[in-house]
């Protein structure tokens, strides 16, 4: 995705999804209500983009969701319609996770050895060996600093090999890192239920449920997907049914 890293699977926090039946709304007005949420709660070092993912090849169709991301952690959001009268709603929060390869620290450490050569060429051995020390006393110091410098620091995160030398040398994991990571997901998911509420609600509908998937680390199964549809026609079914009995129980005292 960055690069010549490879990511490991994702781990992933936690997913729900709200399937509707016979509704309908606007993703483009529910990603940006999400948005506009996100700014008026002042949410720090948060960014979000809209992103295609696709059924299979380039060729493939695919779904816009909307990305918000902070560091390592990331929150897909989707809202999109499905079959004819279905829509669908879903959160999935999970930190990308990543792994560095022998072969690319080989190929960093090459690269390195190509610069110094080529400063010792140009330079001579004594100014070209100053200058490739103060080269890397300046990266470490940046490296230093990009910790409490957000851009620079989400900037060193996406550099290939370099981002992943940084995240496991002046990034270690600590209670403080998972704590405020902790936060985002909670403070995140809540705003998303409450604009999947919100949206819902201008709809008239007011029952929304919001179904966790079963296992959180792999991708919503088909049997999740049914059981869920399964519940919502066994809703709407006995709704409907109430009100005919209603209806009838009326027209019965007139």
């Amino acid at each position: 995705m960055f690069g010549l890293f490879k990511r490991k699977r994702p781990h992933v926090y936690s997913q729900w999804i709200t399937p509707l039946l016979e509704f309908s709304s606007d993703t483009a007005k529910f990603y940006e209500a999400i948005e506009e949420g996100f700014k008026a709660w002042q949410l720090p070092e948060l960014v979000t983009e809209r992103i295609i993912y696709k059924d299979g090849s380039f060729l493939s169709p695919g779904r816009e969701y909307l990305r918000v991301r902070r560091e390592s952690l990331v929150f897909d959001i989707v809202s999109a319609k499905f079959g004819a009268s279905w829509w669908w709603f879903s959160c999935r929060s999970s930190v990308l996770q990543r792994s560095l390869r022998g072969w690319e620290i080989i190929v960093f450490l090459a690269a390195v050895g190509a610069f110094a050569a080529s400063y010792i060429y140009t330079f001579g051995p004594v100014i070209g060996g100053v200058a490739l020390a103060s080269t890397l006393l300046m990266l470490l110091t940046v490296m230093v600093a990009a910790r409490s410098w957000n851009g620079l620091d989400d900037l060193l995160l996406r550099l290939p090999v370099i981002g992943a030398l940084y995240e496991a040398v002046f990034r270690a994991e600590s209670y403080y890192r998972d704590d405020t990571r902790r936060m985002y997901v909670s403070v995140v998911d809540y705003l998303v239920r409450e604009k999947v509420r919100e949206f819902a609600a201008a709809a008239g509908v007011n029952d929304v449920q919001f179904h966790q998937v079963s296992d959180i680390q792999q991708i919503t199964t088909f049997t999740d997907r049914m059981t869920s549809f399964a519940d919502m026609v066994v809703e709407k079914a006995a709704e409907k049914a109430g009100q005919a009995v209603e209806h009838i129980a009326k027209a019965s005292k007139i």
